[in-house]
């Protein structure tokens, strides 16, 4: 690229991350007479979520993913088979330099999550979003310390609580990729590694990230809670989980006396067997999360996963701490079994967060989305395809210009 096209192209980045500082700064303003008005501190209260005053929240939503933790699998990332984030972050970095290569990832980032997308889970009725992110979000990927803590890993996170109390919408902050990885899942943004739970200093660079995001959202409202570690399915054993979740938990709380702590029964059976009763850890204001999948089963089986759900978390009641199902995902069985599932977790007093809001797993409405594909539009070659291109490519797959709500699904 010539040293003219660079100079237009850096500007246009400019200009697109200007515009978007400048709506980041409208929906602050609005927030502080409108939404966060609206919006109390939440806690839990015994087997519930309450507000401020009392009050139960139950909360129901959607995940977002393939945002800040880009999965090839769901998100038009990469069409050349870079496998994860941390592959397309490094050629990016390779090719274009380091600022350039964030300066791109922020404006897929812009793309793929609008403050449109915040009105349509609003006018959906929902109230709540669950966001993935990855420690690579917070350090640069060539420098996990404290001294290298990027001075951005709060803009786009903060973009997202900023947009959401707008419109009245709690986040749920999960930590999909710890330092090191607890998984060798590629949904953890770096896959293959699962070095989490042998390496000491990844231990403490990850609760030293929590302790950085717990200080930075100490007191704010919009926040619903902090998910400590997302299926953290590649370690050794049960304690090891349950000692990482102390860890972690005692980061936070040095930082966030307040905020709720959700610690996941992803392990092992996925249930509320490997968690132990909170009060014998001396952990308060905590909730327990499951994710429920049943692979290539059929519908009776799907419509049973969630009632099993629900009789798990009323045969733990002594535990007194409320039930939450961070990720599920029925769609692929239509409206009935889905509305089975809500109806199912709604009545038994659960929390919930399906996955996902957008994918492009699939054309509307056979995907894993609330919004799939209307067509496809193109997918950037993260290896070959020019600056301009990506940028371009990236910029189709906003969820007006080639999604379509997934209407054979009703809500309650």
């Amino acid at each position: 690229m010539n040293r003219i096209a660079a100079g237009h192209l850096t500007f246009r980045l400019l200009v697109h991350t200007a515009l978007r500082l400048a709506v980041c700064f409208l929906i602050i303003v609005s927030c502080s007479h409108s939404a966060l008005a609206q919006l109390s501190m939440l806690h839990t209260s015994g087997r519930s979520i309450v507000n401020a005053n009392g009050s139960v929240v139950q909360l129901k939503g959607v995940n977002l993913g393939g945002f800040m933790v880009m999965e090839p699998w769901m998100c038009p990332c990469d069409s050349g088979g870079l496998p994860d984030t941390y592959s397309i972050i490094s050629e990016l970095d390779s090719r274009f330099g380091v600022a350039e290569e964030q300066a791109l990832i922020r404006d897929y980032q812009q793309d793929w999550i609008t403050t449109a997308d915040f009105a349509n889970i609003k006018a959906a009725g929902f109230n709540a979003v669950r966001v993935p992110v990855w420690w690579g979000n917070f350090y640069p990927i060539n420098n996990v310390s404290n001294s290298g803590w990027r001075s951005d890993a709060f803009t786009e996170l903060d973009w997202i609580v900023n947009a959401a109390a707008a419109q009245g919408i709690y986040v749920i902050i999960d930590m999909h990729g710890v330092v090191g990885g607890q998984s060798t899942s590629d949904d953890t943004g770096q896959q293959n590694q699962n070095q989490y739970w042998t390496n000491d200093n990844d231990q403490g660079n990850t609760a030293y990230m929590w302790w950085q995001i717990a200080n930075h959202y100490n007191g704010n409202p919009t926040v619903a809670g902090y998910d400590l570690i997302n299926e953290p399915t590649g370690a050794p054993s049960n304690s090891a989980v349950i000692s990482a979740d102390a860890y972690l938990y005692n980061s936070v709380r040095s930082a966030d006396p307040s905020h709720i702590i959700i610690i996941e029964g992803t392990w092992g059976n996925w249930d509320w067997s490997m968690l132990p009763n909170p009060s014998s850890e001396g952990w308060t204001n905590v909730v327990y999360e499951m994710h429920e999948y049943q692979w290539n089963a059929s519908q009776s089986v799907v419509e049973q996963g969630s009632v099993n759900q629900v009789n798990d978390f009323n045969n733990h009641s002594s535990y007194n701490v409320p039930g939450y199902i961070g990720e599920w995902n029925d769609f692929q069985y239509g409206s009935s079994a889905w509305q089975s599932s809500v109806n199912t977790y709604n009545n038994g007093g659960e929390s919930w967060t399906f996955w996902a809001y957008k994918a492009t797993s699939g054309l509307n409405p056979n995907g894993w989305g609330l919004y799939n594909p209307s067509y496809w539009a193109t997918t950037p070659n993260v290896s070959t395809s020019s600056e301009s291109d990506i940028i371009s490519d990236w910029a189709q797959w906003t969820t007006a210009n080639s999604f379509a709500f997934n209407s054979s699904l009703g809500f309650n």
